[in-house]
């Protein structure tokens, strides 16, 4: 079996695209229980997913350095206000693009005052949860930078995707109450627009929006592939 990575080979220095696997996307599926785990909240307690199941969740995953994210956010927090019923968590992950301003996550308290920048810097608005510096929670659901699971009061998850698609969660939560489960779960992806991604990338720094830009050309092989799935 293959061992979990070291906070180190997780927390990676440098981007690249061969960081990641699209294709291959882990975790739960759509009609499985899911993975209780445990995080930190922004003042440092400890918590567990299972503490918000008195709710349906709808959790999201994130870093300050990525535009995926930094896409999405705005759409994620309108549906927190339409959907109170529901609790809107974001798992904060590893730094998706360090660059300089922002690097290589190397403790939890680093990962945690990333978290908070993420307060004004995206005017984020849900509850936040800190993962470990090894990235347990991240890894145990699939690892994708801005990916999405909807988990029921039941336990069973009703919806993932590989990237956030909010289009594809509304028809979600429309049928929340009705136990309905979604397996489609690879979406193309909603890229940013150039503005959202450099003012991202610029707030890893400089080296992170150089990173990208060489990587850009196996991302989008990387994103055609899945899309041809």
């Amino acid at each position: 079996m293959k061992s979990k990575k070291s906070s180190t080979d997780y927390n990676y220095r440098h981007f690249k695209a061969t960081d990641y696997d699209f294709t291959n996307f882990k975790g739960p599926k759509a009609g499985e229980k899911y993975i209780d785990f445990e995080a930190r909240t922004l003042d440092g307690r400890i918590v567990s997913l299972s503490n918000y199941l008195d709710k349906p969740i709808v959790l999201d995953t994130g870093s300050i350095t990525c535009p995926m994210y930094a896409n999405s956010k705005t759409h994620m927090i309108s549906l927190q206000e339409q959907y109170p019923n529901i609790h809107f968590l974001l798992l904060y992950v590893r730094e998706a693009h360090p660059g300089g301003k922002i690097n290589r996550i190397t403790s939890l308290d680093e990962k945690i005052s990333n978290a908070k920048s993420s307060l004004k810097l995206h005017n984020e608005k849900r509850t936040i949860l800190v993962d470990d510096l090894e990235g347990t929670a991240h890894q145990l659901y699939g690892a994708m930078p801005n990916m999405t699971y909807v988990i029921g009061t039941d336990s069973i998850i009703k919806f993932r995707a590989n990237w956030t698609n909010i289009d594809a969660l509304k028809k979600v939560l429309l049928k929340i109450d009705t136990n309905h489960i979604e397996t489609q779960d690879y979406y193309p992806v909603v890229k940013p627009s150039l503005p959202t991604a450099i003012r991202t990338l610029m707030i890893g720094g400089i080296r992170a929006l150089y990173e990208f830009i060489i990587s850009l050309p196996q991302l989008i092989r990387q994103h055609k592939e899945v899309d041809s799935m």
